[in-house]
């Protein structure tokens, strides 16, 4: 039977420390030669609704547990101006709705497992990622976390981060001051810790051990300016961050080396995918990996005032460890809605 797992029973079944472990899990079996995945490739196309439509996938496996999972979802993309920034807002058929989808295989016979919402799981393995890179890059008694960006994305970097390091306050600044207040009352609840809203991401950059920039922007958020000593400095996205940062600090590490591909398709307003997207100073080649570092094939941070950057770049098998995880969560609770896998088998051979 194919189980049917939306994002109520993802959450509810997620447990945030064996999240993370699973992810850790997955990059070490990455760095022996036991999983692997494609890199990530977009599909981008006109669209009369906006600035045009992309629809991106990603894939990985496992060998234990044998797992396979793909993910894709389907976006119409508009770039709206949030006031010296190009911001990336996005939907599915109307505004406020969104299509990400997972499906987890068995490798050991085929067998589709689970289709899953990915909204959750999306948050949560970037998020986990974010926290396992902070176990090996940041110094282990960092206990301020200054957070650009109030969104999901945000909030699970703040949850899992808290996760591997004693964070004792939390600095917040986004554009919207509703926003960050919503979200430091939150967290603030959340974690119970001390959560303060800034006026600025400068002021949430200044005396952070660990800055993460957790935003939609296509411009920088982060300035070379604000690199202080023993600073660990971690993305959602690279155009956030300014080429200067990427040339001033001590060390530069990333998630994968394997770069976003993307075909594009019609003219027209389709140039805006080129031009507002950003410059991208970052270059996903030549970098120590996350599941080097986890393998001990490369050094991670070797000294206390050493100066990272870290760029949480998406890998399929995030969604494989993560899914994986949900979906065994997920039978052992009876949850899902179950289906006939014979809908989804044929006779004739493909």
């Amino acid at each position: 039977m194919v189980v049917l797992i939306d994002n109520e029973i993802a959450k509810k079944v997620l447990d945030r420390r064996e999240t993370i472990d699973s992810i850790e899990t997955a990059f070490r079996q990455l760095g022996g030669g036991n999983a692997t995945f494609l890199s990530r490739t977009d599909i981008v196309s006109p669209t009369t609704m906006g600035d045009y439509f992309a629809w991106g996938s990603m894939v990985g496996a496992t060998i234990n547990p044998p797992r396979l999972a793909l993910r894709f979802k389907s976006d119409v993309i508009k770039y709206v101006d949030k006031g010296g920034y190009f911001a990336e807002e996005k939907f599915n058929e109307i505004p406020g709705k969104f299509m990400g989808v997972i499906l987890l295989f068995d490798t050991r016979n085929g067998e589709l497992l689970s289709i899953m919402n990915d909204g959750v799981i999306q948050h949560e393995r970037v998020g986990a990622t974010a926290a396992v890179a902070c176990k090996y890059l940041s110094n282990e008694d960092s206990n301020i976390l200054g957070i650009i960006g109030s969104g999901g994305m945000a909030q699970s970097y703040a949850m899992n981060i808290s996760e591997v390091r004693e964070i004792e306050e939390i600095k917040v600044y986004s554009p919207t001051e509703k926003n960050r207040k919503i979200f430091a009352e939150k967290m603030s609840d959340e974690l119970n810790i001390e959560v303060n809203t800034m006026e600025s991401p400068e002021e949430v950059a200044r005396g952070s051990d660990i800055v993460a920039t957790c935003t939609a922007s296509q411009t920088p958020v982060f300035s070379q300016e604000w690199i202080e000593p023993g600073m660990t400095i971690i993305d959602v996205r690279s155009t956030e961050i300014d080429n200067g940062t990427i040339e001033s600090v001590d060390r530069v590490f990333s998630t994968t080396n394997k770069n976003h591909k993307a075909e594009i398709i019609g003219g027209g307003k389709i140039d805006k995918y080129q031009s507002k997207r950003g410059k991208r100073g970052f270059v996903e080649t030549g970098y120590p990996t996350l599941s080097e570092i986890i393998c001990e094939k490369e050094i991670g941070r070797k000294g206390k005032n050493e100066s990272i950057y870290y760029h949480n770049r998406s890998a399929g098998i995030q969604f494989a460890a993560v899914g994986g995880l949900v979906y065994e969560r997920a039978k052992e609770q009876e949850l899902g809605e179950e289906i006939p896998s014979e809908w989804f088998q044929q006779s004739i051979r493909n």
